[in-house]
């Protein structure tokens, strides 16, 4: 008997698995694309190729990548599972083998010495004129561009000392390095984190290690010109829980969040932590230094913000995704005091924070961010924001995560458009959203209209047709 797919638990509810590969030529496009998108719109996700395990989390679904590639108004969609070790085994046995999120203690015998963790489901990433699928607990893979088909892990694998690399790396728009951390590099489960550099011909050029404070989860970190800041956060790992087949992580109400600041000049010995209690950020904005201040922006949750995790007596915790707030923190290294300046940027509720990327490691203006309704620009320099809203509308849908692209090459911070893929809720379709910075409220300057819906997207990128991505 085949098992039932079941609706596995998200940020925003549940989410059932799509399931299929699909190519739409010649799109429907209604509108006019600007000349600017001409390039490919890359995303990856996570979407199960077969049944789960009850009470499954949408973060141990199988990677799926998908494009929009744009060219003289036309637009092409493919989307395509990431061919890993642990999906090709499950394909070849037509069922599913693995377990629980990152539990290897309740998968199948089938999946024994197999790399069941790489799903590939987190980020797409382009660098050294390449393109990566990304997880954090991982070695990337690499996708044909074009295609989407796997590759196989990057290039760089054997240089690496680190089994782990993040989901969210970061690019230097000065020296064209990817950097990155691996949080568990080892994968002993203790404190171990390392941090790597990769030059812009995709060259490992520099890894060390770190000591976490405590075993807790680091889903992104933030990067200035003169400093790198990672994060630790109250989601624990206990590996005596995860042998008894329990979640990898749970909430730990008697930590706090964690921030270590790191001079780029200096190695991991110089890291410097604070403790910053109430500020959960999942994901950053931005941030850049000023002398001995370190400004860090990012969505701050009072709580846990992946709820779908227990804490550690197994009790469920508040959903505080729902009270996530663009937040600047402000570390002044000049003082003996661990404490940070929080500065909540009024009204703006929300996730998936982006910028115009030409503008990120220094001080900056314009922001673009996911809401409950829509999605939101914001101006640090009025202190406004402003939402499009996808809501309450003829046609109600909900956004994914957006992407920003300028209207020219050396067009002001914040001119051009955003992407955004919106899931329809009424027809159950999905299209592509262009809106124009200059009439955020407006209507949409070009939908790009599918026939189907699409599952959720974590994280993206626009590569312009010469090749080239915006620093992240």
């Amino acid at each position: 008997m085949t098992e039932p797919f079941i609706q596995a638990l998200s940020f925003y509810g549940t989410q059932k698995p799509f399931r299929f590969e699909a190519d739409v030529y010649d799109c429907e496009v209604v509108g006019d694309l600007p000349a600017a998108l001409n390039g490919s719109y890359y995303r990856c996700g996570a979407d199960d190729a077969y049944p789960t395990l009850e009470g499954d989390i949408i973060l141990n679904g199988d990677g799926m990548a998908s494009v929009f590639h744009i060219a003289d108004g036309k637009v092409d969609f493919r989307c395509r599972y990431v061919k890993t070790e642990r999906y090709l085994a499950e394909r070849k046995h037509r069922g599913r083998l693995a377990g629980k999120y990152r539990n290897a203690f309740t998968d199948a015998p089938e999946l024994a010495g197999l790399d069941r963790d790489n799903t590939g489901n987190t980020s797409a990433f382009w660098h050294h004129g390449k393109l990566f699928a990304l997880r954090e607990d991982s070695i990337p893979m690499e996708l044909d561009p074009d295609t989407l088909e796997t590759k196989g892990e990057a290039a760089f694998r054997d240089e690496l000392e680190s089994l782990t690399m993040t989901a969210h790396p970061k690019i230097d728009p000065v020296t064209g390095e990817w950097w990155s951390y691996g949080q568990f590099c080892r994968k002993q489960y203790e404190n171990e984190m390392s941090l790597q550099v990769i030059d812009r011909h995709g060259k490992v050029v520099r890894q060390e290690e770190l000591v976490m404070p405590y075993p807790g989860v680091c889903h992104d970190f933030a990067m200035t010109r003169e400093h790198v800041i990672f994060t630790v956060m109250p989601l624990t790992v206990d590996l005596d829980r995860v042998r008894a087949g329990g979640d990898f992580y749970a909430w730990d109400p008697e930590k706090q969040p964690m921030y270590g600041i790191m001079p780029r000049s200096g190695t991991t010995a110089d890291i410097r932590w604070y403790a910053v209690p109430g500020a959960m950020i999942a994901h950053f904005m931005n941030a850049w230094s000023e002398g001995d201040k370190v400004m860090v922006d990012g969505f701050a949750a009072p709580g846990n913000s992946f709820a779908f995790f227990k804490d550690v007596d197994g009790n469920p915790t508040p959903n505080a995704v729902a009270e996530s707030c663009l937040t600047r923190l402000t570390f002044d290294l000049s003082r003996n005091s661990d404490e940070a300046g929080f500065e909540p940027f009024a009204g703006a509720i929300g996730e998936m924070p982006k910028m115009d990327d030409r503008s990120g490691l220094q001080p900056y203006r314009y922001g673009w961010h996911k809401t409950y309704d829509g999605i939101a620009q914001v101006d640090w320099q009025t202190r406004q924001a402003s939402v499009h809203q996808l809501l309450r509308t003829p046609e109600p849908g909900m956004c994914q995560e957006g992407v920003f692209v300028p209207r020219s090459p050396d067009a002001p911070e914040g001119d051009g458009y955003v992407l955004t893929v919106v899931n329809r809720v009424e027809t159950n379709l999905a299209e592509l959203l262009v809106l124009d910075t200059q009439d955020w409220q407006g209507e949409p300057v070009a939908r790009v209209k599918l026939p189907f819906n699409l599952p959720m997207s974590f994280h993206g990128c626009f590569v312009n047709r010469e090749g080239a991505m915006l620093p992240r």
